[in-house]
Parts: C-alpha cells; structure tokens; sequence
C-alpha cells in the first residue's frame, strides 16, 4: 500500500512507526518524531526532549534513535518492504532516512522472531536470578550485536564482572551528589497513574520499585532514599545478581557510530527477549566522563568509547513504561527543516 499524500503515513507506515516507538531510550524521552517522504519514513531527533545533564552531547539521544531505527528496519522487511538506510548526519538539520520499496523476498525467521520480542522487550529495573545463560544462547547474543564500527564485551563470570562494581559505585556517587543529575532525573519519573496517563513518556514509579504517589510525596522519598551510597549499594548488589553484563564500545565518537550502537544494541536486546532474558542498563560508568576514561584504560580502548553498559539476567516482567500515541510523534513536515532529500538527488 502506497502512502497517503495527506502528509501522515497510512497503514502499513503507522504500523511500522509505532513498532519503531517500541524501542527504548535514555529516561524513556522518547527523543524522535517521524516525518514521510516519497515511499520513504524520516526519523528525525527531538531535541526539546533531550537530556542535558545525563547526555550533554546528545550520544545517548542517538543511541536511542539507533534502536528506534533498528525497529523500523526489521518491522519494514517483515512488512514485506526493503527497507534502505541512508543517514544524512553532518547536516544542520539530521535525519535518518529508510526508503522503502517493495520486496518479494519473505521476511527471515529471525526478523519475525525480532518483531514478536518488540512489544515485549523492556527495561526491567528489578533483582534477576543470576543463573547460567546457556553458551548457545550467549553466542546468539554476540551474533545479533554486529554492527560496523562496534565492538560488546561479554561478561559472565564473577570474576569477570567484579571490576564493573567499582565503576557502577562510583559513577552512581558522581551523580547522584549532582543536585542537577537528580533534578533532571526526577522530571523524567511519573510518580503516579495520572502522570503516566498524561504525558506518556518517562520512568513509571512501579518500574523502579516505589507505589504510585503524589509528585510531592515521590521527590521527597527520592530525596530521603536515593542517596549516593544506597543506590551504590543497590547497584552493586544488580551486579551480583546479574548472569552476564554486556559492555558496547564505539570505535569512534561520533553521530553515525551512536546510531549503529543503538542498532547493535536493540538486536541484543530483542534477540535477549526471545530467549527470556531480561536487560536493564548499567549506564553510570559510561555516562561519567572520570569512570569512562578509567574504562578505556583497563580494556586498552585508546579513543574507543565505552558508552553502553547492561546486565542481562532471568527475572518477571515489571509494568510497561508508556508510548506517545502515534499523533504525537508523527509530523506532517520536520519544523524548521528543509525537505528531506530523494535518494537520486
């Protein structure tokens, strides 16, 4: 089916905009909007949604739109598309372009199994029981993060994941004494159901293990609780906890390797949902300049960055962090842009 010339996709283009919802992102921002071309889906950044204390260069923003971009591309070939990526990334105004044209081809059993694990795939923010990952499965998780230009490190021994301790500790300490960092983080968290139900985005309470509350009551219990030396504390007992931690490194820091370290990332985790894995980050390191740098000393990174950390494990689903509704992300034309170039021109 071909797209409307009203400006706002037609189903199937809905469909695979709101699959690219799905994917997660830094404080679930949801840090995208969507905009048609012709036979093609623009996914553009948001920036009135970024995080400037947590992300003041924006890597995680396009981490995020790397997994949302992820998304769309396994959803387009399932929708029998094939789906061409043409990223347009040093411009004044950035956008990654999928042009999609119709394919005979049927989709491969891994993308279907990769568009079944999307509406379940989450960020579970809770203790695992850190039993054994199976080899096999393991080896299938090494095998869906390749990706040019990205490098995971795979840790799943105690041994191996102790040194992560000392980082996660002291990147939460670091951010945690940063009155900023804890504002910023603590209007992103809908302390209760009408919030949740009102702005669709942000961290849920109950997915972080508090009950919904008034915001006054929720910003005083994050005030009392969540000092530096308790969230260490917890964090460091996630480690224990966890089967396996998986590091992602950039070779180089730059837009089009942010959006392939969301790529390479949403694989691993939708490839972690059909083995019922679970997957939370670990992000503290990666995000405090001092532990990043300790990071790329240890493992002999030169100028690679290491900018994603997660611990993967087996534990109960938590409740579903909200999505904006398809209106609220879809534009008829990007504001303030140019119109997105064809392909041919």
């Amino acid at each position: 089916m071909l797209p409307s010339t009203s400006g706002i996709p037609s189903s199937p283009y809905r469909d695979l905009i709101r699959l690219a919802t799905l994917a997660p992102s830094g404080h679930n921002t949801q840090p995208w909007f969507f905009t048609q071309g012709d036979r093609c889906i623009h996914l553009h950044p948001d920036h009135s949604r970024r995080l400037p204390v947590v992300d003041p260069d924006d890597h995680a923003l396009w981490i995020s739109l790397g997994c949302a971009l992820e998304n769309l591309a396994i959803a387009a070939r399932c929708a029998g598309f094939s789906p061409r990526i043409q990223p347009q990334l040093t411009t004044e105004h950035p956008v990654l372009s999928v042009y999609l044209e119709p394919s005979d081809t049927p989709p491969s059993p891994i993308d279907l199994a990769l568009q079944d694990a999307m509406s379940q795939r989450q960020s579970t923010r809770c203790a695992y029981d850190p039993r054994d990952i199976p080899a096999d499965h393991l080896q299938r998780l090494i095998q869906a993060s390749q990706q040019a230009g990205i490098q995971v490190r795979l840790f799943s021994t105690p041994d191996a994941m102790e040194p992560f301790i000392t980082w996660v500790r002291e990147g939460n300490r670091q951010q945690f004494s940063d009155r900023a960092f804890v504002e910023e983080l603590m209007q992103w968290i809908r302390f209760s159901r009408r919030e949740v139900q009102r702005h669709q985005d942000g961290i849920p309470s109950r997915a972080i293990g508090m009950p919904y509350v008034p915001r006054w009551l929720g910003k005083r219990l994050m005030t009392w609780f969540a000092t530096p030396q308790s969230q260490a504390q917890q964090f460091e007992q996630r480690i224990h906890q966890s089967s396996a931690l998986l590091l992602f490194i950039a070779d180089h820091h730059d837009r089009p390797h942010w959006v392939n370290l969301g790529r390479s990332f949403q694989r691993v985790a939708l490839t972690a949902t059909s083995l019922d894995l679970k997957h939370a980050h670990l992000n503290m390191p990666c995000e405090v300049l001092s532990v990043r740098s300790q990071m790329q000393q240890h493992f002999g990174l030169e100028d690679a960055q290491p900018l994603l950390l997660i611990r993967l494990g087996y534990a109960n689903a938590l409740p579903r962090a909200p999505r904006r509704s398809l209106d609220a992300v879809i534009q008829a034309r990007a504001m303030d842009d140019p119109a997105p170039s064809s392909p041919s021109e």
